[in-house]
């Protein structure tokens, strides 16, 4: 059996972390030509490394190098098949609910929106000149739910929810197939819910292993997923698989959310 990707080629932002990284090698593995990019060039490049890849370093709020790294990778490889838009941080766990600042809430949405709508205008174009392509945002079970002890990254990531709708019309037009779907993480094994479940500790007084088993009591499954669990759904949302799939939300979070369904 053939190889799911063989010779697409993908755009990976935030490569150079736990989810991004575990997705750069699942796609690779699938036969795809991954291009890693992070803010933090060395991660990216050790990602590259690793599967094979090209790196660059990226600040996706800066639409200037959106432009200058999708013209690099259709320069070299004449195309690209499939966005990863994974590039996002959780903000100041210490500004909670009305203690977020101003300057926090438009860092957050910086780099959580602003960085996925330009890679998504950015590359669309290109993908509807080619009638096909899959662009996968990374959001949050979190947009699904309050959050008001991550106010501007619940915000955020709900906006990329909804943003994905947007573009997936936007891909179906006039017989265009560029699919955008997003990708919905629970709690997974990251650097991202390390730094979750020691602000709780630090806040209840308690260690960080109580803190992850209170919060991953709420979880059906009653453990954290891990990176490969996200990057098995990416896998599939960048294959033909998920052909007739567009517009929709992919939840990998262990039951978390009907938890909280009420």
């Amino acid at each position: 059996m053939g190889k799911r990707l063989e010779g697409r080629v993908a755009l990976i932002t935030g490569g150079g972390g736990g989810l991004g990284g575990a997705a750069a090698r699942a796609l690779s593995q699938e036969g795809a030509i991954v291009v890693v990019t992070d803010i933090a060039h060395a991660a990216a490049s050790s990602v590259a490394e690793a599967v094979g890849g090209h790196a660059h370093a990226q600040d996706v709020t800066d639409e200037a190098q959106w432009a200058a790294i999708l013209a690099d990778v259709i320069g070299k490889f004449g195309k690209v098949d499939v966005l990863l838009n994974a590039a996002g941080i959780e903000g100041d766990l210490a500004q909670a609910g009305l203690d977020t600042s101003l300057a926090e809430w438009r860092r957050v949405l910086g780099i959580n929106l602003d960085g996925t709508f330009l890679g998504c205008r950015t590359v669309m174009p290109y993908m509807l000149e080619r009638k096909s392509g899959s662009i996968i945002n990374i959001a949050s079970i979190v947009s699904m739910m309050g959050s008001p002890s991550a106010m501007a990254y619940g915000a955020s990531k709900a906006a990329v929810q909804q943003l994905t709708q947007s573009f997936a019309l936007i891909g179906a037009k006039d017989g265009g197939r560029v699919r955008c779907n997003s990708v919905h993480p629970g709690l997974i094994k990251t650097q991202m819910t390390d730094r979750i479940f020691a602000s709780f500790a630090r806040n209840s007084g308690g260690t960080e292993a109580e803190a992850e088993q209170a919060l991953c009591a709420a979880v059906p499954f009653g453990q954290r997923g891990t990176p490969d669990d996200v990057a098995a759904m990416i896998v599939f949302l960048a294959s033909d698989e998920s052909r007739y799939v567009t517009g929709s939300e992919f939840k990998v979070d262990g039951g978390w959310l009907i938890t909280n369904a009420g």
